[in-house]
């Protein structure tokens, strides 16, 4: 049926029209590049005006690559929100064809890229608890998975007084901790390192360093408490694992704790 628009219907293109203004564009080689966001939720990759790719959520590298003698933007997509991160992408601008649009991989890591001769290698970082991935991206071949690499700690003590602010996974970098944790747990490293690895924060103390984290859809269940002590050396682990009734701690015997580590003990274990 014609006729006029309704009220809804009017209030609906103006908000549909005023969100379409959330833009970010880049020009090279005489190509302009945009991700236009509608404000619900939508975002879409334009070259030249012509659509590439359309998600939740997408973010363009600032610098673009030249790859085996062709141009290439570098960026990430997703579906928005906190259960995975934005994975990598690759659009292609040849000299005098269409673009292409690479990606993104299957992975909700977080990836730097690295120009490597006539290929592109993203990264993700490496965590006690999982390998980083790896994957190479050719003008031939796409995408494809490389190895992955493993978590390396390479610090000493000294580093202690570097984790201001910073997530347990730094802590872990240091060589003997690590070392004392995978000696002493043993079969419940993977456990512990999973949980540590995840959501988390820490930050110095005035004898060592706390810092805690949990997985992220289960947290209240699934967590772990990383406490170092400064003059001893010594490092203390509390962890607890889903469908288990009590929590675990390290060293066992907690005469050995000092206090900052037992106020962390008591705390987590009264919640």
């Amino acid at each position: 049926m014609c006729g006029s628009l309704s009220l809804a219907g009017s209030v609906a293109l103006v908000i549909a029209a005023g969100a379409a203004l959330a833009e970010d564009a880049m020009t090279v080689d005489g190509r302009r590049i945009t991700v236009t966001r509608d404000g619900l939720g939508t975002a879409t990759l334009t070259v030249d005006g012509a659509a590439l790719h359309e998600n939740g959520v997408i973010y363009l590298d600032p610098e673009p690559q030249v790859v085996g003698g062709v141009t290439v933007i570098t960026g990430s997509t997703g579906a928005g929100g906190n259960a995975c991160n934005p994975s990598p992408f690759v659009v292609v601008l040849p000299e005098s064809a269409a673009p292409q649009f690479w990606g993104p991989v299957e992975s909700c890591n977080s990836f730097t890229p690295t120009l490597d001769g006539d290929r592109l290698v993203f990264t993700s970082d490496p965590v006690p608890g999982a390998p980083g991935d790896t994957w190479v991206w050719t003008l031939d071949v796409g995408f494809a998975p490389g190895p992955a690499v493993g978590f390396v700690a390479n610090a000493g003590w000294e580093a202690l007084d570097q984790l201001q602010g910073a997530h347990p996974v730094d802590a872990m970098a240091i060589t003997p901790v690590l070392q004392q944790l995978t000696e002493a747990l043993g079969a419940d490293y993977p456990v512990f390192a999973e949980r540590i690895s995840d959501l988390g924060s820490g930050d110095l103390t005035p004898d060592g360093y706390l810092g805690q984290a949990c997985l992220k859809f289960t947290c209240e269940a699934d967590w772990a408490i990383l406490y170092l002590h400064r003059e001893s050396r010594q490092v203390f682990a509390i962890w607890h694992a889903s469908g288990e009734i009590e929590s675990h701690i390290w060293p066992k015997e907690t005469t050995q704790w000092p206090p900052e580590a037992m106020a962390a003990l008591r705390a987590r274990v009264s919640d």
